[in-house]
């Protein structure tokens, strides 16, 4: 089974989650990707310090567990209330597509 190297080269960068630009290929830093929802600063600052994505990471694991991962840099009711924040926009989100 042979594979190209664009479809190598498209695996590589989606397995390091590197998005991208339409209709270039110049891919995207992860500070460039463009957000799913708004976020505060405090948000922004821990996901460019630990490199990884917040709507993808506070959902696993308990409150202190996501707080351990932080370094105890975010508390457990602020951790409570992105969780609250990111699923609502998620639920929101969804209701729009769904009645197209």
């Amino acid at each position: 089974m042979t594979q190209s190297i664009a479809d190598l080269r498209r695996r590589i960068l989606n397995r390091r989650d590197i998005k991208l630009e339409k209709h270039t290929r110049k891919p995207l830093l992860f500070e460039q990707v463009p957000d799913e929802f708004h976020k505060t600063p405090k948000m922004k600052y821990l996901e460019l310090k630990y490199h990884l994505r917040l709507e993808h990471t506070l959902h696993k694991g308990s409150l202190l567990d996501i707080c351990k991962l932080f370094h105890w840099e975010v508390d457990r009711s602020t951790v409570s209330r992105w969780r609250k924040y990111i699923r609502n926009i998620i639920v929101v989100t969804e209701g729009e597509q769904g009645g197209l």
